[in-house]
């Protein structure tokens, strides 16, 4: 009689090293990849603001075009000063910022002991908190200006909001 053979099992799966292996490289992976990916979403929000701020200027630098003089000031965040709304209402104007904050006209008001005649100033407003985040700050600076957050028309002002500066 012929002895009876079991034919070999075939387990499937794979065994603890080889996930362990695969866990190690995928966390690898993703911690060489999260910094790289915070830095973009940081300069992706400070683009956003750039190019707000540069449609901004533009349409304010055309009512005093058009007027003799910028428009007056609410000095409310968010809100569109008179004789604007034609320019600014289909902006992000009256939205948060991505980087927090509302867009603010604030036409001779001073900042940081500096008077200026016209400058547009991001300013916390209820639970939408302006950024405080430096490197955020000055990756926007170098977008806008000379990388300098004390000096030229980006800087910081009165509570550290940051100011963009149409006319000194």
């Amino acid at each position: 009689m012929r002895p009876v053979t079991v034919p070999a099992r075939h387990h499937a799966g794979f065994s603890f090293l080889k996930v362990s292996v695969i866990v190690f490289i995928i966390s690898v992976a993703l911690s060489l990849a999260l910094p790289a990916l915070k830095q973009f979403n940081l300069h992706a929000r400070s683009a956003a603001v750039a190019r707000d701020l540069r449609t901004f200027s533009s349409a304010f630098q055309s009512y005093a075009r058009e007027h003799g003089d910028w428009p007056a000031g609410t000095g409310v965040p968010g809100a569109i000063p008179a004789g604007m709304t034609a320019r600014l209402t289909a902006t992000n104007w009256s939205r948060v910022t991505p980087i927090g904050g509302f867009y603010t006209w604030a036409p001779n008001r001073p900042q940081q002991g500096e008077r200026y005649h016209a400058a547009i100033v991001i300013a916390t407003l209820g639970g939408h908190r302006v950024s405080s985040d430096r490197n955020q700050l000055a990756d926007l600076d170098h977008q806008l200006d000379n990388g300098d957050l004390a000096t030229g028309t980006f800087r910081l002002g009165y509570r550290h909001y940051p100011v963009y500066v149409l006319e000194h």
